[in-house]
């Protein structure tokens, strides 16, 4: 019962994350950041980039931070925003852990095609 109840707020706790990225805008927002690597990227460089009105980018920054797929730092008085590799990797993980697990041959590995020249 207890094992039951774990795996519930577990996929609850990842169906929380994937809605926060059920926006194109959020969806956008992390696939720049990813652009930009660790070091991530500053408020007013994801503006240019993402549009909109400041409030709003702020509330989707907000609610990918809220999620934990992002994480901000301040620098002076830039606030840079970064993807959270670890997060995103455990959604991930979450996503394949049991890929295919009910159909094995999904997975076989099969030869390329070889075109003729």
């Amino acid at each position: 019962m207890r094992r039951r109840y774990l795996a519930d707020k577990r996929t609850e706790y990842f169906a929380n994350m994937l809605k926060a990225l059920a926006s194109v805008v959020r969806l956008n927002i992390v696939r720049l950041l990813i652009e930009y690597g660790e070091h991530g990227c500053c408020v007013t460089d994801i503006q240019k980039e993402i549009g909109g009105a400041s409030s709003t980018l702020s509330h989707h920054l907000e609610t990918l931070a809220r999620f934990g797929l992002v994480t901000l730092r301040k620098e002076a008085q830039w606030i840079f925003y970064s993807v959270n590799y670890p997060v995103l990797k455990e959604l991930f993980n979450f996503l394949w852990q049991d890929c295919c697990s009910r159909s094995p041959e999904l997975v076989q590995v099969k030869e390329p095609v070889r075109r003729a020249r």
